[in-house]
């Protein structure tokens, strides 16, 4: 019985080296970077000083027990206000739930 020794002689191929890639991906990563800081700068600007100035809103701090009726109250009575419309602005304007639960320290900004 003969034995058949079957033997490669193809050259061998060389490994693709990872380096290029892993460059390519960090360029493009850096690129997107980037540009992402350039389109937020740039959303700054877009709003005219005007407005800026213009924007007459305080920031309310939250004392234990208070409630949005308790913050809103003073509020309606100097813009000559319905109370409920006040409530609706400060839920709106500090993304609060339904409830409107408050937290001590908690703080509110309040446009008028």
């Amino acid at each position: 019985m003969k034995k058949i020794e079957i033997r490669d002689h193809r050259p061998k191929q060389k490994k693709k080296s990872r380096v290029p890639g892993l460059i390519r991906a960090g360029l493009t990563f850096a690129a997107a970077c980037g540009i992402g800081i350039l389109i937020g700068r740039a959303s700054n600007v877009i709003l005219p000083a005007a407005t800026l100035t213009a924007d007459n809103s305080t920031v309310h701090v939250v004392q234990d027990g208070e409630t949005l009726w308790q913050i809103a109250r003073p509020i309606a009575d100097e813009e000559g206000q319905d109370i409920r419309e006040i409530i609706y602005q400060l839920t709106i304007n500090n993304e609060l739930d339904q409830d409107g639960d408050l937290k001590p320290g908690q703080k509110l900004i309040i446009r008028y």
